[in-house]
């Protein structure tokens, strides 16, 4: 005989990522809702982290910053965390979702980006969500901006107003196989504020920026520039994968 709770709380039937059959109670912790094979291939982070931009350390510095933040200065930095780190089998996961069409990959991501944006920014006082904006041509050749749909379900989860803050005015392409120093050249005044309202409204806003993956925050800083020359309070940003 079933226990009475099992009615109210059934499984789930399927592995979050790959779709395999699987049991799982529907309010179980993310690494729950995953497969074992799923569950293996993850490397969530865990303390200790850099302070500025997520990454695990398996030794921390003194700082408590990782050598790549402590070369950005300290009024450009922009706090990041992320539930994983990039693999291979991440990787695989995020290009399904952003160039395979598969959209559905974004409530999984998106819960679990929020579940770390409640604990790490609980004193943070987050009440505007935005998103990395996708030049023109590139959201119709993709039909979909990856960011915002995760950013429409950390926001459901988070109960906070997502907002289309950003617009980028001129196409960088694909930054994945550039390095850093061609990543930040692309990028400068590649993004600005969007047309709208809102702006009378943003002044003194804690906002949340959500991407998918972080490799070296150039986008996320850039990102933030025009929000806080809008006089935004401050600025954090929330990713899948860093």
């Amino acid at each position: 005989m079933k226990e009475w709770w099992s009615f109210l709380f059934p499984p789930s039937s399927a592995c979050w990522f790959c779709g395999t059959p699987m049991q799982a109670r529907l309010f179980a912790p993310p690494e729950k809702r995953l497969c074992p094979v799923c569950l293996e291939s993850l490397q969530p982070i865990k303390e200790p982290i850099c302070q500025v931009c997520g990454r695990g350390f398996d030794k921390a510095p003194s700082t408590g910053v990782c050598f790549d933040c402590v070369r950005i200065a300290e009024e450009e930095r922009v706090m990041n965390r992320s539930p994983v780190a990039y693999t291979d089998q991440v990787a695989a996961w995020v290009r399904l979702f952003k160039y395979r069409g598969k959209e559905g990959l974004a409530t999984p991501m998106g819960r679990w980006m929020a579940e770390v944006a409640r604990v790490h920014y609980a004193r943070e006082n987050i009440s505007l969500v935005t998103f990395v904006p996708l030049h023109e041509e590139r959201l119709i050749q993709r039909g979909f901006n990856q960011a915002e749909k995760l950013a429409d379900e950390v926001g459901r989860r988070l109960r906070l107003p997502v907002c289309p803050l950003l617009v980028r005015n001129k196409d960088t392409a694909y930054q994945s196989k550039r390095t850093r120093e061609e990543r930040l050249l692309a990028l400068g005044g590649s993004v600005i504020l969007a047309d709208g309202a809102w702006k009378r409204h943003v002044a003194n806003q804690v906002v949340l920026i959500v991407d998918d993956v972080y490799t070296t925050g150039a986008t996320v800083r850039e990102c933030a520039k025009p929000l806080r020359q809008a006089g935004v309070k401050k600025v954090c940003s929330v990713t899948f994968a860093r």
